[in-house]
């Protein structure tokens, strides 16, 4: 099996580098990821310049561009009949609205319109700004992927995965939970700087939540799983 990796959050950050642990037990990976962070840029293509594309390690490459980009150079450039695209995993979750400006989602949804099947991860955080234990995320990816990659889905469609911010020895015993998106915006609330301009303030964690949709299945400590074709 050949597997593709890619992210928004840059080549070499660890996010990608717990996918690339487990996607290894699953067969041969190739990996080409954002040179820098690209968080929030949705499926943007760079068409108005030159991209570069660079060789890091032996089937891993960088590329001067987006998600969606890296994910269609792959497709086009490396001559490898891939099974699955895996983007991710994210630093912070991609529920609900999030999928309309994630990254992460949409070099998922890139694969799924060159008819390869994809899967997009992503890590809640409940304290964004302090270290996170990557090895929790590797424990859950490894139970959620087997049953994801064994299970009979269209070849053009994507998988939106989102783990909760739990506690180690809570890892093995996680559930998994198929659902819907949550349809609620993000809190809109801004605040204003000295200069006048205009900041997000809105908190990411006290966004509305639907009953038994992906943002409450996460926030709940399950792991949301939401399929699109």
């Amino acid at each position: 099996m050949n597997i593709l990796l890619t992210n928004d959050d840059g080549w070499g950050f660890e996010g990608l580098t717990a996918l690339e642990i487990v996607a290894r037990q699953f067969g041969e990976i190739w990996t080409v990821a954002p040179e820098k962070p690209m968080s929030g840029i949705s499926h943007q293509l760079t068409f108005e310049r030159p991209m570069r594309f660079t060789q890091k390690q032996d089937r891993s490459f960088a590329l001067d561009g987006t998600p969606a980009d890296c994910v269609r150079v792959a497709m086009t450039q490396l001559d490898v009949p891939f099974d699955w695209v895996l983007s991710g995993v994210n630093k912070g979750a991609n529920l609900g609205s999030d999928t309309c400006v994630s990254g992460t989602v949409a070099a998922a949804r890139e694969a799924s319109l060159f008819g390869c099947k994809a899967i997009a991860l992503s890590q809640h955080l409940l304290k964004f700004k302090q270290p996170f234990d990557w090895s929790k995320t590797i424990r859950m990816a490894e139970k959620v992927l087997p049953q994801i990659m064994d299970r009979s889905i269209p070849q053009r469609s994507w998988v939106n995965v989102n783990f909760p911010d739990i506690e180690s020895d809570a890892c093995s015993t996680v559930k998994l939970v198929e659902t819907q998106l949550d349809p609620a915006p993000l809190p809109a609330q801004y605040t204003k700087t000295a200069d006048g301009k205009l900041l997000y303030c809105g908190v990411y964690n006290d966004r509305p939540r639907k009953p038994n949709h992906d943002a409450d299945i996460c926030f709940s400590g399950g792991i949301s799983v939401t399929y699109h074709d």
